[in-house]
């Protein structure tokens, strides 16, 4: 171990630089981080309390170890004292590159709001900004919401909906349409700058506008195998036609969140032109595409695309995975019921993610209870599933994660409750088997989102 401090030293680096958090171990792996065993580093990411305990807008902490430390129960990760603070006002948006070797950010709110930096990923609280920042708050806003839609590749969007159209006159307003503003910017990760930029409006059928739909945002963006369409999940909200308030002789339509949802859609654009916007939809469930905080669509391993789905209402049948047809552009008649694989009712999908051959690793709660958080590995093709019972689920709260880890075939989940100690839960996408891993040190009112 002398020799590699050594080693070290010379390299110009300070072992607080790189120092590995609360290992319990008498000689951490992680002070000598160079090379790296595994090929890629493991990144953990934590939201910081800001006013009230679980809200994250307090910003990030992340930190960074190899496989072998993240797999090991052993080993303690503190990535709330130790780590390093990525630049956001609020909860940073973080992307990886499939290597793990860089982390992409888009700071989210606050002055410097949307503004792109790409980070190198260096072991530990080692993370160094790389390249030029980017701006893109003139085109996506300071609170864009964006995704590596494919390696290498950033797409941000922002969709806003105009005031709604109203005919007659006070008292008997007469609520119209609400039509809604996109736009839409790629970017380089590799050599970070803005590629494309699109600017439209986007209506939903004449049927639907006049009974109070509208886009209020768009998020998720995926490239597909062709590298020929970008699709962007759609959120869709109602307004309540019939009933509103006077405000300085306007009329005021409040959204109506009992309302039958509607079907879900996907933005569809060619790319990498980010022409020709069209919107499909399925019938095979009422809600929305856009998730919240993290990916909701994958490439599946035949080329079509897997979509979760969420926010359906209780009673009508919860989360679906649907399928974008790699020849057609357009929805099949593919449908995954989770609530149907699991014998449950009201499941909510909070995240997913696809790890090849029609398996994937499910991050859910029961909609209308306040806790509980739960994980199942599903097979698409078999339309199965098989939850896992992982320690404190009853008290898991995942709404703002933000990303599952793999590595081969193993996966990385980070599962903590909001305030307390945790650990990286590993999966095996083969055989399905869980392990326990690092241990996660947590503080009062902050949370682990994510691992990278």
């Amino acid at each position: 171990m002398k020799n590699n401090i050594v080693k070290f030293a010379l390299m110009g680096l300070t072992l607080s630089a790189l120092s590995f958090a609360g290992c319990t171990k008498d000689d951490p792996i992680g002070t000598n981080p160079e090379p790296n065993p595994d090929g890629r580093w493991i990144t953990v990411s934590g939201a910081l309390m800001d006013t009230e305990p679980g809200d994250g807008n307090g910003g990030t902490q992340v930190f960074s170890v190899i496989a072998q430390q993240a797999k090991d129960p052993e080993f303690s990760i503190n990535v709330f004292d130790q780590g390093q603070h990525i630049k956001s006002s609020r909860t940073a948006r973080l992307q990886a590159s499939a290597d793990g070797n860089y982390l992409y950010n888009i700071q989210y709110t606050g002055a410097d709001g949307g503004v792109f930096n790409k980070y190198k990923v260096n072991g530990g609280k080692n993370f160094v900004i790389e390249g030029p920042e980017v701006e893109t708050a003139d085109y996506v806003s300071a609170a864009p919401r964006w995704l590596k839609a494919t390696e290498g590749v950033g797409v941000a969007v922002r969709a806003s909906a105009q005031d709604p159209v109203y005919i007659g006159t006070a008292p008997n307003f007469v609520y119209k349409e609400t039509i809604s503003d996109i736009n839409v910017i790629s970017l380089d990760l590799n050599d970070p700058k803005i590629t494309e930029t699109a600017s439209f409006e986007l209506a939903l059928t004449e049927e639907e506008r006049a009974a109070g739909y509208y886009i209020f945002r768009m998020d998720v963006p995926v490239v597909n195998k062709a590298g020929d369409k970008v699709y962007i999940g759609v959120g869709v909200n109602r307004y309540n036609t019939t009933s509103f308030t006077i405000d300085q002789g306007l009329p005021v339509f409040e959204v109506d969140r009992q309302a039958q949802k509607s079907w879900a859609k996907t933005l569809v654009l060619d790319y990498p032109s980010l022409s020709n916007p069209t919107l499909i939809t399925s019938d095979k469930t009422r809600g929305n595409t856009n998730g919240y905080r993290s990916t909701m669509q994958y490439v599946g391993s035949d080329g079509h695309v897997y979509q979760a789905t969420s926010g359906e209402l209780i009673g009508t049948g919860g989360s679906k995975i649907l399928r974008i047809n790699s020849e057609t552009n357009d929805y099949d008649d593919y449908v995954f019921s989770l609530d149907e694989a699991l014998g449950l009712q009201d499941t909510y999908i909070d995240t997913w993610k696809y790890v090849g051959d029609g398996i994937a690793f499910v991050v859910y709660s029961l909609s209308g209870e306040e806790e509980g958080g739960y994980i199942a590995r599903i097979d698409l093709n078999k339309k199965t599933a098989q939850k896992y019972t992982i320690p404190n689920e009853g008290k898991l709260d995942f709404r703002q994660i933000q990303n599952i880890a793999q590595v081969g075939d193993e996966v990385f989940i980070a599962v903590a409750p909001t305030g307390a100690d945790g650990n990286i839960l590993v999966f095996n996408k083969v055989t399905g088997e869980m392990s326990v891993g690092a241990k996660l040190i947590n503080k009062p009112g902050n949370r682990y989102i994510g691992v990278y």
